[in-house]
């Protein structure tokens, strides 16, 4: 609540404060997830909470995984030529694959340590779903997520040796299935026919059916021999020591190979610096690759800002306009895809204090919260999304951040007194919904205008933009809505109006600026382009002009 506030305040010294508004809208929306689930998790029931993640991500994942088996019959069109990646129906790869990361961690955690044998034949089964279907988004900042939240997960488990044991028993099935579908050209290559496609998915989704009911299978033999065989603790921790040993072996390897320690930093730099190179089609060749796909550049805006603005930052949600004046490719960006950068670029040493130690909390309550059911579960799929925010925009996702915050709460709902925190979080989630509510109003209302216009309605605009300017009345772009509307009804001087007001609620609005050149604004079209360096619209119109 408290980073929250701290963006709104951000609206003070910011260009404008549409964004900081937004920014703490989000906060506030984060701040009343982690009440609730505060609210209603008490201690030993976050095993339904934890458990309705997983079904949750199973149930996404489904529909992910169907689009790519099933294509022309789910989903939208077949269009294997752009990108490939399985990003529906979150609409970012990326996410999707942290999304099924987390859905894994705590899949593996019932799996091992679920009451009930249909519990943790479930959870089995759900890997051979999460799975394949991470590896169709070829997110790689997802797999090491999901190596990260892994080490974690074994690192606080009390019971290493069940937790492996598991992992290996019904996981075998979920890496089958990878292992078999990564085998079919049209399913992991940009190009192929439609019908090559849907006889290929046929086939995959045979295998995983098959699949997924052998690791429920094996799962349930795993529980019988557990009840029946006692594992020593002698040789569960020579399991773990031996598998750390031959991860440790390999990893020396891998380095000697790439001519010691100094060479494999400077190689991996050096390949991190440069972008995706595009191939014959193979995507799944990313997976491979150590680009940071533009994420150099990123960093060295938003490092920039930080070292311009030392003490309160730029302001919340000012990264986009600060990539726009000095980026050095034409590719638009809306976030620094790197939470904690971001937010010491636009709010300062403080603001990254309050995120820190808001995000650090969950685990100070590792100690007494450890042996706690699911709760090294939950603490290696929090600590997974800790992970993945250091390289990318998982922040402004609550599909993937809400998940996270659960988990944070599980692991705090394991060791706290009921009584009091409830009635603390309850304190905050009822104002907190009154203000999300009255701020739903005007996104809402932008969000039709917008459609509106794309439709062809400008009459449905117009009124939706003044509804949104109503509501939202410190938003540049609620005016730009209800300008374009004015544009397309032909009242060229309220266009204007509207235009100027938005240009001094927030000076740096690139697309007001040029919406009012081309009204013929005296000097209109040089600040956007002082706004926007590389952008060619106005250039464009200055030619036309």
């Amino acid at each position: 609540a408290a980073l929250a506030l701290w963006a709104l305040l951000s609206a003070l010294w910011s260009s404008g404060a549409a964004a900081p508004v937004l920014e703490a809208e989000r906060g506030l929306l984060y701040a009343t997830a982690a009440a609730a689930a505060l609210l209603l998790v008490g201690r030993g029931s976050s095993v339904p909470l934890l458990g309705g993640l997983v079904a949750g991500a199973v149930v996404v994942a489904l529909y992910a995984l169907g689009t790519r088996l099933f294509p022309g019959h789910l989903g939208g069109a077949y269009d294997p030529s752009s990108g490939y990646q399985l990003a529906e129906p979150i609409g970012y790869g990326n996410a999707l694959g942290l999304l099924c990361a987390l859905g894994l961690l705590l899949a593996g955690g019932l799996a091992a340590d679920g009451t009930r044998t249909a519990t943790r034949a479930s959870a089995a089964a759900a890997l051979v779903v999460l799975l394949p279907t991470l590896y169709f988004t070829f997110s790689r900042g997802a797999l090491v997520a999901l190596a990260a939240g892994a080490l974690v997960q074994l690192a606080v488990a009390p019971n290493r040796a069940r937790v492996l044991v598991t992992a290996l028993v019904a996981g075998a099935p979920a890496a089958a299935a990878v292992l078999y579908a990564s085998r079919f050209h049209a399913l992991t290559n940009a190009g192929d026919s439609l019908t090559t496609a849907q006889r290929e998915g046929r086939q995959v989704a045979v295998a995983i059916a098959v699949l997924a009911v052998a690791a429920a299978a094996a799962s349930v033999a795993l529980g019988l021999v557990d009840r029946r065989v006692a594992f020593p603790p002698r040789a569960g921790r020579a399991l773990v020591a031996g598998l750390a040993a031959l991860a440790a072996a390999g990893a020396f390897g891998a380095v000697v190979a790439l001519g010691g320690p100094l060479d494999a930093v400077d190689r991996a730099t050096a390949s991190f610096r440069e972008p995706l190179v595009a191939g014959d089609g193979a995507v799944q060749r990313r997976l491979l690759s150590v680009s940071g796909n533009g994420r150099a550049d990123y960093w060295r805006v938003a490092w920039g800002t930080a070292r311009d603005e030392p003490l309160l930052g730029a302001g919340a949600g000012s990264f986009e306009s600060e990539w726009l004046r000095e980026r050095r490719v034409a590719f638009h960006a809306r976030d620094a895809h790197n939470l904690y950068l971001e937010t010491l670029a636009e709010l300062g040493p403080l603001g990254l204090l309050l995120l820190a130690g808001t995000l650090a909390l969950p685990f100070l309550a590792l100690r007494g919260s450890r042996r706690a059911p699911l709760a090294a579960a939950a603490a290696g799929a929090y600590a997974a999304f800790l992970v993945h925010a250091g390289a990318d925009w998982d922040w402004e996702l609550p599909v993937v951040t809400v998940p996270a915050l659960f988990c944070a709460a599980a692991l705090l709902s394991a060791e706290r007194a009921e009584g009091g925190r409830r009635r603390l979080a309850l304190g905050l989630a009822v104002p907190v919904v009154a203000v999300a509510l009255v701020a739903h109003v005007g996104n809402r209302a932008a969000a039709a205008s917008s459609a509106a216009l794309e439709a062809g309605e400008p009459e449905r605009a117009l009124a939706e933009a003044e509804r949104a300017v109503t509501w939202s009345p410190w938003s540049a772009d609620a005016h730009v809505l209800r300008a374009e509307a004015e544009l397309a009804l032909g009242r060229d001087g309220r266009a204007r109006r509207s235009l100027l007001q938005a240009v001094e609620l927030d000076p740096a609005s690139w697309s007001a600026w040029l919406a009012l050149g081309a009204l013929g604004e005296e000097g209109a079209l040089g600040r956007a382009r002082r706004l926007n360096p590389l952008g060619p619209e106005a250039d464009e119109l200055q030619t036309e002009r």
